[in-house]
């Protein structure tokens, strides 16, 4: 009588050429899966500054257009006006955040108060005069500003604005600072 074998089952080299083909495909799943949800956080980063930096724009010119005895400091890093009998000062503080200041409150309070900045930050707030016709008319204030993450300037913009109630100055450092 002859013994018939059963050759059913797998090899070892065989299972170890699927363990290391399923391995494969897993870190390729994993790496562009990663890669997509990298792209998509930055997307809606860039949408966030994109909205953050319009609107803040958008404010600081409505502030500045009604303002009166507009005048740009000699480091452009912020902006005095009255408005409405309040002397109001325009800067950015260190938290990356533009503040509006006054006599009442010297420490400012956020142009975008109770909204939340998320990982965004405003970069750099400057003001200067404009001069030309590339600057805005004279007169004018042009305000920029760019909005970061971490390190990174993910958006830019400036805006020309002209107070409504007379023009913008400069004030000019006497170098005794």
């Amino acid at each position: 009588m002859k013994k018939l074998r059963n050759k059913k089952g797998f090899t070892l080299t065989e299972m170890l050429i699927s363990v290391l083909l399923l391995g494969f495909v897993s870190i390729m799943v994993t790496v562009m899966t990663s890669a997509i949800l990298n792209s998509t956080v930055t997307m809606r980063e860039v949408a966030q500054a994109e909205i953050l930096g319009s609107e803040a724009l958008e404010n600081m010119q409505s502030e500045l257009r009604f303002g009166t005895n507009v005048v740009v400091a000699a480091d452009g890093k912020a902006v005095s006006y009255t408005r409405e009998d309040t002397d109001y000062t325009l800067d950015r503080n260190d938290d990356g955040k533009i503040i509006i200041k006054t006599k009442d409150t010297p420490e400012g309070t956020e142009l975008f108060a109770g909204v939340s900045y998320g990982n965004l930050k405003v970069s750099e707030l400057m003001f200067s005069l404009g001069a030309g016709a590339d600057e805005g008319p004279n007169g004018s204030v042009v305000i920029s500003v760019s909005i970061a993450y971490g390190k990174n300037v993910l958006w830019k913009g400036d805006v020309s604005v002209r107070p409504l109630n007379g023009s913008a100055t400069a004030a000019y450092s006497d170098g005794a600072d």
